[in-house]
């Protein structure tokens, strides 16, 4: 095969691959939440039947996704879970949050992908329209507030915001609810 015809098979490879995550993105939205499932076992996803991941969800890559128990993803938030995306249980992720797992290599002269997995610990929350970078670990309970970048990892039972997020103080009690909200037809 030349390097010409490679080059357009490796080119229609891709299209295929992005056009089918285009339809499993658009698929999710449209299927009642009792068929979810049956799509995530078909995309290698690795979701608790207990957790709620409501439409309009957007999902960058197949397979490289756990969900714990109990956990509630709303609308709007971004999956990126390229590099790989591991949530735990009755973790609380708000509308319009995006959670990143793969960047680039802004120094090299190639711009080569640099992936680098994600990890929310049991009970974590991360609020409205917070941003979690690639490599962040949010430890057991930690908080995100509203429009916060997260860069850095967080320790358990902190809590943080700002751009950069930055320390604000402790989550005070220990969390000890369940996040049970799973309504038959939300999407």
């Amino acid at each position: 095969m030349t390097q010409r015809a490679s080059s357009f098979t490796s080119h229609l490879t891709a299209q295929a691959y992005f056009l089918g995550l285009a339809a499993v993105n658009t698929l999710h939205g449209w299927l009642p939440f009792w068929l979810r499932p049956a799509l995530y076992k078909v995309c290698g996803f690795d979701i608790a039947r207990s957790a709620t991941l409501q439409g309009g969800i957007r999902f960058f890559h197949i397979g490289r996704l756990t969900v714990g128990e109990s956990s509630l993803i709303n609308r709007g938030v971004y999956l990126d879970n390229r590099g790989g995306l591991t949530i735990g249980s009755q973790v609380s992720i708000a509308h319009d949050a995006r959670i990143y797992t793969l960047g680039h290599e802004i120094h090299g002269g190639t711009f080569a992908d640099k992936p680098n997995p994600v990890r929310i610990d049991d009970y974590a929350v991360i609020f409205a329209g917070a941003m979690v970078m690639p490599g962040v670990h949010l430890g057991t309970g930690a908080v995100v507030m509203a429009g916060a970048v997260v860069t850095k990892s967080v320790p358990p039972y902190r809590i943080v915001g700002g751009n950069p997020a930055v320390d604000i103080g402790p989550r005070e009690g220990e969390p000890a609810y369940r996040l049970d909200r799973r309504y038959w037809l939300a999407h």
